[in-house]
């Protein structure tokens, strides 16, 4: 068992030096001409967005394509005051309705007293669709649970190690989904380009992936093909 953890560990070690610097190969990027496209395919029509910065709502869109089941849900995209960067939940008194029925939405931080809020906003472009990807995950986890199984899932949400396992298998959905190299950019935006504070830093470091260890999944599910 020690072994395998220490050539985990040299393994582990090597990818963060290689992952360092790398951009997303042009071949893995869809192109906002494709999602368009995508979208009018699928009649992706019951989403509502509410906010103003179009490259936001283009994002959103983009990472739409990679749900198409999703297209079928009423989701708003929409500002508001939240403790972090963005969330996605389902509307309060829709929570208990059918799940094809429920509105979900995906809230993006516009409070300025938020050091967190200008982190969505200063990402690079597939940063931003990355995490919409890992949002709408969330919302795919959601659509697939009764009201008290979503409840019970907030309760979760509350203990540390919980929510780094909710959110690591939403991650993994949204690699899963062809979305890895974005959900990769965000969090390596995050960990070595973004101006925030250090104490959020480390908060995404300790529940989410690390740029490092999701380009070792990417990679590895590469070589699998």
């Amino acid at each position: 068992m020690v072994k395998y953890y220490a050539y985990y560990f040299c393994m582990l070690f090597s990818v963060a030096e290689f992952a360092v610097g790398q951009n997303i190969p042009e071949e893995k990027i869809l192109h906002y001409e494709e999602a368009v496209i995508s979208l009018d395919t699928v009649s992706c029509t019951l989403h509502s967005v509410f906010i103003t910065n179009d490259t936001l709502a283009l994002a959103f869109r983009k990472a739409m394509t990679h749900y198409p089941e999703l297209c079928y849900r009423k989701i708003q995209l929409q500002y508001g005051r939240i403790k972090t960067s963005m969330a996605a939940q389902p509307r309060f008194w829709s929570v208990f309705r059918n799940s094809d029925k429920r509105t979900y939405k995906v809230i993006i931080n516009n409070n300025p007293r938020k050091p967190q809020t200008q982190l969505i906003y200063a990402a690079p472009f597939d940063a931003r669709v990355g995490v919409m990807g890992h949002e709408l995950a969330h919302i795919l986890d959601y659509s697939t649970k009764s009201g008290w199984q979503i409840a019970l899932t907030g309760v979760k949400y509350i203990g540390k190690k919980s929510r780094r396992k909710i959110e690591w298998q939403t991650d993994m959905v949204a690699i899963e989904r062809g979305l890895g190299w974005q959900v990769y950019h965000f969090a390596y935006f995050v960990t070595h380009k973004s101006d925030i504070d250090n104490a959020y830093r480390q908060y995404k470091s300790d529940i989410y992936m690390k740029p490092e260890e999701i380009f070792e999944i990417i990679t590895f599910k590469n070589e699998e093909y």
